[in-house]
Parts: structure tokens; C-alpha cells; sequence
């Protein structure tokens, strides 16, 4: 077992995650899904280009209290509203939105537990996108996921207004 401030003070763990006292190191991901990464970041930081009050950021720390249980996670992307102290190690809560991009060795299963989380913390919006599907699972709290494809424009809905992303734009 590892503490939070063993997990913030070792520079070991700096690109792995912590839950409940365990570090769990990522999954290695494809160039594809480094390139879909990018991608999604890209278009997420230029809808903040004009829309003030937030910022989009990649692989951010943030930690989440779950009941009496920390976990530190790192979304693949992570779009964050509102004033977050800037200065500020870490995220002190979950994402607005939340983006996490299925890696070869992810499941989905896996990955929903982790939606879940966020959304426990205080997220109102994730993203689980599936490189080799082509698609989005889009996740809100206390809705059905709905799926977006190739060909669909994904949206950023109620919280981020005005988001278009063209899907095909992800998979280039």
C-alpha cells in the first residue's frame, strides 16, 4: 500500500495512476491512439479559443474522493470549467468532461468502472472513445451512454455548447 503522499512525492509514479492505495501503471498505447490523443485535445483547446471559463488538457492529474477512498487519475484528455487555482499540483476533483481513449490491453469494462468515478466526483460529461470501432461511447450521469460513429458529428451538448467534432477528424 501506497499513501497519497508517497504516490504525489515519487517520481516513479508520475505517469501512473493511484487507486486505493495501489499504483497502477497505464496501458501502453498504439500510435493510433497517441494520434487520436491529439486529436481530441487539438479540437477540444480551439473551442476554448472562443469560449472563455475553461481549458482542455492532456493526461491532468486529478485527484477524486470516492466516500472515504482517493484515487488519482490521468484522463487522456480532460476539459476542466471554471477557475481550478491554476497554481495547483493537481486537479482537486473530477473533469467537467471527462475523455479516456481505449487502449489495445483496456476493456471496457474497465473503463466504465473509471466513468463511473468521475462521475461520483463530480463530472458531467465523458467521453470513452474506441479507436478501432471508430466510435464514442458518451457518458452523463444517470443517462443511457449514447454511441456516436464514423460519419456522426460528436457534440458537447449541454456543457459545452457549440462543440462540433466531426468524428472523422478524430481518425485522421
Amino acid at each position: 500500500m501506497v499513501s497519497p503522499v508517497g504516490y504525489l512525492s515519487n517520481p516513479a509514479y508520475e505517469h501512473a495512476e493511484y487507486v486505493d492505495g495501489q499504483i497502477v501503471e497505464p496501458t501502453v498505447g498504439s500510435k493510433w491512439h497517441s494520434r487520436v490523443q491529439v486529436n481530441c485535445g487539438w479540437k477540444l483547446d480551439k473551442y476554448f479559443d472562443t469560449h472563455t471559463g475553461g481549458y482542455a488538457a492532456v493526461r491532468l492529474h486529478c485527484r477524486l474522493t470516492i466516500g472515504s477512498r482517493t484515487r488519482f487519475y490521468l484522463p487522456d484528455v480532460a476539459v476542466v470549467l471554471g477557475d481550478d487555482a491554476p497554481e495547483a499540483r493537481f486537479l482537486d476533483r473530477a473533469p467537467d468532461l471527462a475523455v479516456e481513449i481505449r487502449s489495445p490491453d483496456d476493456t471496457i469494462a474497465q473503463l466504465t468502472r473509471k466513468m463511473g468515478d468521475y462521475f461520483a466526483s463530480g463530472a458531467k460529461l465523458g467521453w470513452l472513445i474506441l479507436p478501432e470501432e471508430r466510435s464514442v461511447l458518451v457518458f452523463a450521469p444517470h443517462a443511457v451512454p449514447r454511441t456516436f460513429v464514423a460519419g456522426e458529428i460528436l457534440d458537447g451538448g449541454e456543457l459545452l455548447a457549440g462543440l462540433q467534432i466531426p468524428l472523422d477528424e478524430l481518425f485522421v
